[in-house]
């Protein structure tokens, strides 16, 4: 440490200034942020006369906020040539209190808080000091100033500055003229250096923190710097140029640091000291306040390529290249979560993972299963986050800047090339933090032709006489819109008209490529079935949509409405292909009333599903369809509370109770084929649809049981308590039975799996040759659907991708002509038959 007169150099700079200037009247000399209450700023007289500080005031702007400015007025009359002026915190230690000349309660800032002298009759500013936006551009550290022109406002000039330590208050309330001591300038000549490798070890964590603790052995060490973060994180990333050559170690670090050091860039070669420590367990190392010498400039460093296998869980295999600068090309890794938005870090990011998908623990084993439990555990350490420093803006792709909705698409399972950056460790995952400069092109997102788009309709792997679809529509609203009212509740879709208008046509165009005869329908609104109804409104488009050739939709009509919710189930079909028979059934679902353990009440609903038999004019067969629509996930019902961990998320004992109020009413009430299809808001291994498919109560392990306090028309179901289930209603799974147990339809959290299913009775299967979902939507970025709210200047396009967040499931029945249910079975194609099928299909989309 020595003595320097730095404020006698500021003094003379000020000096030759003025005789050359007009006054510069005021500036901000000091800047103290330090720790708890101790803050302060002050302010110095450039000018050669005595100046009334009753037409200035300070002015703090809060959080960056430059549209909420704190006023502070000076309290001193004059503030003689040449002195300062010293306002602390209330609550500031004695030695900042004992150079204050006033105190305020304003002086509150936390190193995101500009500070500015601004004259009274003008409102204009003299001097300013920090950035607008919410940005510690000043945390925990003292500034203090060296150089005397007057800074503009918004203006950062980090050159006017000498950056001190934390509580370091030195000069504070000292006129120019006065000695300023000053800490020698940082190097690292003489000093032993830890290598970053030695720093983060082979271990989950530093071998220089001790067990249990979170802090560790103060270090020098250098690297070179890979990358700078400002938002995300604070300070930068270093990885050392030659590396020991061991798999098991990172050669690259992060270092902390409150404040972006000056003059510091990507390529920098920088020495640091700074604390070691596991900060949620990242390995870092808390970078001292001005503790950095930069060694050289202008270094180049190759992205290392990230070896996996399929040995190891990802995250074990990314602790390796934690702090490290990579690149994903040839790593095997794919998209498992379309671009969307991450609510842990609160902002638009995408998720990779090796090999395959992620998929839903519940929608291949059993909830409580050792198996399923396993599962979910790995799927928690099987992603790689990939973020920018910068929040993105809404709708872009910072490394991405060809994506659009026609032909700049990301899908899940993408293959990722060439995208580069350091791997970070936040929110208890591994973050893929893209550079700044990376541009991805379509061609980096690499995919097999079978899991593309394509310009046609879906083609399943055998062909039958009638094809079934069901569909979630995503909240069709058109009451808003010149439709008629909706009695059950608000609108919960397009807010605008051209939202609903686009949302309208990509379900059109989307339902007229399935080509389908009869269409279940989710989330239509429940408006009733008049000329200006959801569904009369859907019908319409559709019709004007498909080709001139295409036989027309009609809408089977159930009265008034569908139950009591604000959306309902609907049944749209080809009267060419098939006939009505009798009026449509609504099956009412059981409700749920009462207080749990700690006596908080619940009024739960499940929506009505609907029954419709129809009769299949070539063959004369019959087919009855129950679409569905059972309770969601998203809100607890009474079981919840005492059972908090279940798997299966909120409402499954309901869920089940609805399960077994549809098994019973088709056991007693319907002959012949019956599919069964819709939303269940259950995975594949869930209970709801293990009751209705193959749960076995004598052999399960895991008993499934019914909701309590439940009633079915206003009576009690089983006196009102939980039971156990004593049967399964033999249907079988369609999609899973032609597709196996990975087939899905939906994506949330970065997990595939199934809400959406066909189930078929014993006599229907005879007839089924093919099942499968058609991945228009959950393999998509939700960006493009028809909402604009948070897809800023994103071009939308009305193609059927994206036009909901479920996928259609598509059902092919093979129903021999006349009379075909005779016992034979289902007509199966041979190959030349399929082939030809598949070339008429296509050959029929383009010529429409």
């Amino acid at each position: 440490m020595k003595s320097l007169p730095l404020k006698t150099v500021l003094a003379a700079s000020i000096a030759s200034t003025l005789a050359s200037t007009a006054s510069a009247d005021l500036i901000i000399s000091q800047y103290v942020e330090g720790s708890s209450y101790n803050k302060a700023i002050e302010v110095y007289n450039t000018s050669s006369s005595s100046i009334n500080l009753a037409d200035y005031k300070l002015v703090k702007y809060s959080n960056g906020n430059a549209d909420s400015p704190n006023d502070i007025a000076f309290n001193e009359i004059t503030l003689a040539a040449g002195d300062v002026l010293v306002i602390a915190s209330s609550s500031a230690s004695d030695s900042i209190l004992n150079v204050a000349n006033q105190t305020s309660s304003s002086i509150n800032f936390n190193g995101d808080d500009p500070v500015a002298i601004v004259r009274v009759s003008d409102g204009a500013t003299l001097d300013f000091f920090g950035q607008y936006g919410d940005t510690d551009f000043a945390k925990d550290a003292t500034y203090d100033r060296i150089e005397n022109t007057p800074i503009a406002d918004g203006s950062w000039n980090a050159a006017a500055w000498n950056v001190l330590a934390k509580d370091n208050y030195d000069g504070l309330g000292a006129a120019p003229g006065g000695d300023v001591v000053i800490e020698d300038p940082f190097t690292c000549t003489d000093q032993t250096l830890t290598p970053t490798y030695a720093i983060q070890g082979s271990g989950d964590s530093s071998p220089l923190v001790p067990e249990g603790s979170f802090s560790g052995e103060t270090v020098y060490t250098s690297g070179i710097v890979t990358d700078i973060t400002t938002s995300l994180y604070s300070g930068f990333f270093i990885q050392d140029a030659n590396g020991d050559g061991d798999s098991s170690t990172s050669d690259g670090l992060f270092v902390f640091s409150n404040t972006t050091p000056s003059g510091l860039a990507i390529g920098d070669e920088v020495c640091v000291q700074g604390q070691v420590s596991e900060y949620y367990s990242s390995t870092q190392i808390s970078m001292n306040s001005g503790s950095y010498e930069i060694l050289s400039t202008g270094n180049t460093l190759s992205p290392t390529q990230l070896d996996l296998d399929d040995e190891q869980l990802l995250h074990a295999q990314l602790e390796p290249y934690e702090g490290m600068y990579v690149t994903t090309t040839n790593s095997d890794l794919i998209v498992s979560r379309n671009f969307s938005f991450d609510y842990d870090s609160y902002r638009n990011n995408m998720v990779l993972s090796h090999q395959e998908p992620i998929y839903k623990s519940t929608h291949l084993y059993v909830a409580g299963s050792d198996e399923e439990v396993a599962l979910a555990e790995n799927n928690a350490k099987s992603t790689l986050y990939v973020d920018t420093d910068a929040k993105p803006a809404n709708g872009v792709i910072p490394y991405f800047p060809d994506f659009n909705p026609e032909d700049g698409y990301i899908r899940v399972g993408d293959e990722v090339s060439n995208l580069t950056g350091v791997v970070a460790y936040s929110y208890s995952q591994y973050r893929l933090i893209a550079n700044d400069d990376v541009v991805l092109v379509k061609s980096d997102f690499s995919r097999d032709l079978d899991s593309d788009r394509t310009s046609y309709g879906p083609i399943l792997s055998a062909d039958g006489n009638l094809r079934v679809a069901s569909f979630n529509v995503l909240n069709l609203f058109n009451s808003p819109f010149g439709g008629d009212a909706n009695a059950h509740g608000d609108n919960r879709g397009a807010e605008e008209s051209t939202e609903y208008q686009l949302q309208l046509t990509k379900i059109a165009n989307a339902i007229s490529m399935i080509d389908a005869d009869i269409v279940g329908l989710m989330e239509i609104e429940n408006n009733g079935f008049g000329e200006a109804s959801a569904i009369a409104a859907l019908v319409d488009q559709i019709n004007t949509t498909q080709a001139a050739s295409a036989l027309p939709y009609s809408y089977v009509s159930a009265g008034d409405d569908v139950g009591t919710d604000a959306i309902a189930v609907g049944l749209i079909y080809r009267a060419d292909v098939v006939s009505l028979v009798d009026d449509a059934v609504k099956i009412d679902m059981p409700e749920q009333h009462g207080t749990d353990a700690e006596g908080t009440n619940f009024d739960k609903y499940m929506r009505v599903s609907l029954l419709q038999k129809f009769q299949h004019i070539e063959s004369k067969r019959k087919l009855s369809i129950v679409v569905n629509h059972l309770k969601s996930k998203g809100s607890a019902c009474i079981e919840d509370t005492a059972n908090p961990e279940d798997a299966q998320g909120s409402c499954n004992a309901f869920r089940v109770s609805a399960a077994v109020t549809l098994g019973d009413y088709i056991a007693t009430n319907v002959q012949g084929d019956v599919l069964v299809m819709g939303d269940l808001n259950a995975y594949g291994k869930e209970d709801p649809v293990r009751v209705l498919t193959d749960y076995d109560p004598l052999t399960a392990e895991r008993k499934i049981v019914t909701a309590e306090q439940a009633t079915l028309n206003g009576e009690d179901l089983n006196g009102g308590a939980s039971v156990e289930v004593s049967q399964s209603y033999g249907l079988t799974n369609l999609v899973e039975h032609f597709q196996g147990a990975k087939g899905y339809s939906y994506t949330y959290s970065g997990e595939l799996g199934s809400l959406d299913h066909a189930l078929a009775n014993a006599s229907l299967m005879k007839s089924i040759v093919a099942t499968d979902d058609w991945h228009i939507n959950s393999a998509e970025s939700n960006l493009f659907e028809y909402s604009s709210q948070y897809t800023g200047d994103l071009v939308k396009s009305d193609n059927a991708y994206s036009s909901s967040d479920h996928d259609p499931v598509i059902i092919e029945i093979d129903y021999e002509k006349r009379g075909g249910g005779n016992g034979e079975g289902p007509r199966h194609d041979s190959p030349l038959e399929f082939l030809f099928n598949l070339f008429k299909r296509i050959f029929s989309f383009f010529w429409r």
